[in-house]
């Protein structure tokens, strides 16, 4: 056992978090290369609409880049981090992914092995979901004209049918955070929907920090209180 921490935490990570910046910074660079060469051929944008787009979009995404490392890194892994990030559908793929292979192969969120088979969840993910993506960009539209319409909609509750049984997966492992934290959760997004927050990108931001963080900070009191 020793030895296989000494070559998952002397050897493994270290190569994964090389690679994992490494390849992170090449997607940056591809995400704003065709920017750049734009810029270059002189071809610059309204800065105008640049401005509005960007105050509207940078404190939600901002919150996001914040939370969504923070929130499923124990899911993830420090591997799985690299990975979905980069990928992308992090929260209705990889992350359910990762948490199935984990509970699956019978190991803890968190642990050695975990996040190993959490890695393996991801990988996999990543070329299915890839394959599927390139079968729908090329037949997506004469697919969804053949089906019929009580088929289309039932596609439309895959996601909420997602996270449901995430949340009864996680609420069974903390019973009493979960009866305690759901209904919270619940009533913010209720005064949200009522306007008591606004309608604006920090209202918006705010629901799934204090949700987050908030259901986090519950559990390590909790923990060391012995409430759960």
């Amino acid at each position: 056992m020793e030895n296989k921490t000494n070559v998952f935490r002397g050897e493994y990570l270290p190569w994964i978090i090389k690679t994992g910046r490494a390849t992170n910074l090449l997607g940056v660079l591809l995400c704003f290369g065709p920017c750049l060469a734009l810029a270059l051929m002189g071809v610059w944008p309204n800065w105008t609409a640049l401005s509005a787009a960007m105050i509207v979009q940078l404190p939600g995404n901002l919150v996001t880049q914040i939370r969504e490392p923070i929130s499923y890194f124990t899911v993830l892994g420090v591997p799985g981090t690299y990975m979905a990030f980069l990928s992308g559908n992090i929260s209705n793929m990889r992350v359910p992914c990762a948490s199935i292979a984990t509970k699956s192969a019978g190991y803890v969120e968190g642990s050695d092995e975990g996040t190993i088979t959490a890695t393996i969840g991801i990988a996999v993910s990543t070329f299915v979901s890839t394959i599927i993506l390139t079968i729908g960009v090329i037949l997506g539209s004469w697919l969804l004209s053949i089906l019929p319409p009580i088929v289309t909609q039932i596609l439309n509750l895959l996601l909420p049918a997602l996270f449901s049984t995430l949340l009864i997966n996680y609420g069974m492992m903390r019973p009493k955070l979960f009866f305690i934290w759901t209904p919270v959760c619940f009533i913010l997004y209720y005064f949200y929907i009522i306007g008591t927050w606004g309608y604006g990108t920090l209202a918006t931001a705010a629901i799934p920090i204090i949700s987050a963080f908030g259901a986090m900070g519950l559990g390590v009191v909790g923990s060391k209180k012995g409430w759960f």
